[in-house]
């Protein structure tokens, strides 16, 4: 019998089976009007529904078995060692099958046809969709949270418990081989001007002698534009979105050839005419568009702003809130470039308010130091820097809004993951690719599989020998 005849048979019994006992079970030869018959039967629907799922999927598992045990080549070199049972965990609930273990005296190996066939992990409860959303969900959230919703999600279709815990969330997130293919747009964008806007933020760490992980953030965009929505005041400020925002992190030192690798694979660097880099001044951050990288061509204009959150927040500090006259004249003489007076007035303050010495030196010291970054930014209108927000928003919610501590291993894995998130790209299409990505190459001497590949596409099986053939069904 073949699979559509035992799939018909199997469709037809199960749900004969289910309608006949609630038919039966309803009384109808009383002639009785019951409305609990409607909502037992559609409640009841789901559960037969995906009962139904896990029965299909392990029906089509063993045919595959039973079909390669009939093969000719099968019945010549490969002996059959006896049934073994396998148990994963799918969408659809946990799925248990059988499968014949061979050992195939042609090359002097033992296998299960089945896995194979169907490239399914070896020794893995979680089927590939499971762990694909565990990593879509840890993008987002804790491991713990991501088990629990991925658990529910599943318990929710069989009406009964699924317990992913934290542990194995994690032991799926760090085994993702996460690639950067997904970095690269179709077609290449010719646009004159890019903005590139720095930061870092710091994350608790395990195993690093007590130093906290830095991560080192950037922000590539091409333009800014007016977000129209009503003013809760009249005095609201104006809101605006980045266009086309790409975020590059890293801990490891590989911001800048990250931000390069970006630029180079997505945008025509001989159209380029101008690059503008905004932040708060940092050593390594003002450092950052120095290098000779970004000399794309020798016409392009390189320019690195103060960002206005950083600089307002020195002379905050500086003068603190009772001193508002002093604040708005120092950031007079700022906006109109007056430096003289602004040390004057900087110095005169502070010999008012000796006990606040160290930190008006040091607000005082920081606008003095970056006095050409903070007019480069202010008289340059297009420059509009909003890296603070999108570092809480990237990195403060998953990383650092609780008390947390990561090994290097993990928070570059689930660094990773954030960026993919982040910057829209599909994980769960990504986790999935790795079992898709292309044709097994068979080798002649390998008898096994040339013989197997034969048959199958010839023959008997009559599917192709592909390692996405689970992820194929499943969809």
């Amino acid at each position: 019998m073949n699979i559509i005849s035992q799939f018909h048979k199997f469709l037809e019994e199960s749900f004969h089976s289910f309608l006949e006992k609630y038919f039966l079970e309803s009384n109808f030869w009383y002639k009785s009007s019951d409305f609990n018959n409607y909502i037992n039967f559609m409640t009841d629907l789901d559960s037969f529904n995906y009962s139904f799922m896990t029965n299909a999927i392990k029906l089509y598992f063993e045919y595959i078995d039973d079909i390669f045990f009939h093969t000719s080549y099968r019945k010549s070199f490969c002996k059959s060692k006896g049934f073994y049972k396998r148990t994963i965990l799918t969408l659809f609930g946990e799925i248990t099958f059988k499968r014949r273990y061979y050992f195939d005296k042609n090359n002097n190996e033992y296998f299960f046809f089945t896995d194979f066939f169907l490239n399914l992990p070896k020794r893995k409860y979680f089927d590939p969709f499971v762990c694909a959303e565990i990593c879509n969900e840890s993008a987002s959230t804790s491991y713990s949270k991501a088990g629990k919703i991925v658990s529910q999600k599943i318990g929710n279709r069989i009406n009964n418990i699924i317990n992913i815990n934290r542990a194995s969330a994690r032991s799926i997130v760090l085994s993702f081989p996460i690639n950067d293919e997904n970095n690269v747009d179709n077609e290449i964008k010719r646009v004159e001007k890019l903005s590139i806007m720095l930061d870092e933020k710091f994350v608790g760490s395990q195993f690093n002698e007590g130093k906290d992980h830095m991560i080192k953030a950037a922000v590539v965009f091409e333009d800014t534009e007016l977000v129209y929505k009503k003013k809760l005041k009249q005095d609201s400020m104006n809101r605006y979105r980045l266009v086309n925002p790409h975020t590059c992190a890293s801990i490891e030192n590989e911001l800048l050839m990250d931000t390069l690798n970006y630029i180079y694979n997505n945008y025509d660097i001989s159209y380029l005419k101008e690059l503008d880099f905004m932040g708060d001044c940092a050593p390594w951050i003002k450092s950052f568009p120095k290098t000779d990288w970004f000399k794309f061509h020798e016409d392009i204009n390189i320019k690195f702003g103060m960002d206005g959150f950083h600089f307002s927040q020195a002379l905050e500090n500086l003068t603190t809130t009772e001193n508002q006259d002093v604040y708005d004249a120092l950031y007079e003489y700022v906006l109109f470039n007056n430096k003289s007076d602004f040390t004057r007035l900087a110095n005169e303050f502070l010999d008012l308010n000796q006990e606040r010495k160290e930190t008006i030196e040091s607000k005082r010291d920081y606008i003095l130091n970056n006095w050409n970054e903070r007019q480069i930014y202010q008289n340059t209108p297009y420059m509009r820097c909003s890296m603070e927000s999108h570092i809480s928003h990237i990195f403060a919610d998953l990383f650092t809004s609780r008390p947390k501590a990561y090994s290097k291993k993990g928070l570059k894995q689930l660094l990773k993951l954030r960026l993919l998130k982040i910057n829209g790209k599909d994980i769960k299409k990504q986790y999935l690719n790795q079992y898709r990505k292309k044709e097994i190459i068979i080798n002649e001497s390998n008898e096994l599989y040339r013989k197997q590949t034969e048959y199958i596409k010839n023959k008997e099986l009559r599917y192709s020998l592909r390692i996405d053939n689970y992820v194929d069904f499943i969809y």
